[in-house]
């Protein structure tokens, strides 16, 4: 039985789980296409819409959705609205305080115009 169980926490190495996106995770809203896009996605939707039409402002996931504003299509193609975290195993070496848990990108401290934000949870 203990072979068993052994085999089986291995193999759960293998599983990765993913985590959303939050809704005080940072985001930026296209007003004009009614839609928002992650961080790790900003540079290519610039690149797309043209450095000078680019206009986007700082608001928070949940403020977006509220206003029915859609993900990126290709920032959702490119799971910019998702992050890898540990495997089920990892997961529950988290929860026996063994492994710290993951860094989302939508955790991490970031810096505006005035000053560094972290995220509030």
């Amino acid at each position: 039985m203990g072979m068993l169980t052994a085999i089986t926490f291995v193999m759960a190495f293998g599983s990765k789980s993913v985590v959303e996106m939050p809704d005080y995770a940072a985001v930026y809203l296209d007003d004009a296409r009614k839609t928002y896009i992650a961080p790790p996605c900003i540079e290519d939707w610039r690149s797309r819409r043209g450095a000078d039409l680019a206009v986007a402002r700082r608001s928070k996931a949940g403020e977006a959705r509220a206003m029915h504003y859609k993900l990126d299509d290709d920032c959702r193609k490119a799971g910019g609205d998702v992050d890898e975290d540990r495997s089920l195993s990892g997961l529950l070496l988290v929860r026996l305080g063994i492994l710290p848990p993951k860094e989302h990108w939508w955790n991490r401290p970031y810096r505006t115009e005035a000053d560094i934000v972290r995220a509030k949870r």
